[in-house]
């Protein structure tokens, strides 16, 4: 028997601009995106979200995200684990017009600008954010258990391959 877990949604545009603050966890197995870039369901991503008033004429809430989850390693695909951890302020638009007519200064590049809605789904926000706070490629750091070109040193190698232009030796030309 499966287990559903409900998401979480809120009123963004009420949390940010009467500056609530919200927290939870959401586990790895509830997050299907993210969990397409995992070796394994274990773990979970926590997050705060503070309101943060207006900023730019905008409702702003700063949303912070930590956890612990398994990633493959790019060496023997076995699980390795990765700590994540984001935090970024969000201005929130009611329209994808309004949010793409935000003008981009450099003043603020630690903002970005989301469509919010009076049914915000914080669980995909955190996935989101979860999957942009992951690292390109993983290694086990004291490498990997069965190291999978331990098996032949390389001059066994070398001496197994046979010399491709051995078959020349036999054709030499003679005047």
């Amino acid at each position: 028997m499966e287990t559903l877990s409900m998401a979480l949604i809120i009123d963004i545009f009420d949390l940010a601009l009467k500056e609530k603050s919200v927290e939870g966890e959401v586990p790895v197995g509830d997050m299907p995106e993210l969990r397409a870039f995992l070796a394994t369901d274990a773990g979970s991503v926590r997050y705060a979200i503070e309101g943060r008033g207006e900023r730019r004429g905008r409702p702003a809430a700063m949303l912070s995200i930590w956890g612990e989850v398994e990633m493959p390693c790019a060496r023997c695909n076995k699980p390795v684990a990765v700590d994540i951890e984001s935090e970024a302020v969000f201005l929130f638009t009611k329209t994808e017009a309004e949010a793409n007519a935000m003008p981009v200064s450099e003043d603020e590049e630690d903002e970005d600008v989301v469509v919010g809605s009076r049914k915000f789904n914080v669980d995909a926000w955190v996935q989101e954010e979860a999957i942009l706070s992951l690292p390109a490629m993983t290694v086990h750091e004291d490498g990997c258990e069965e190291d999978m070109w331990e098996d032949e040193e390389p001059e066994a190698v070398e001496e197994k391959k046979p010399n491709p232009f051995a078959a020349l030796a036999g054709m030499k030309f003679r005047k």
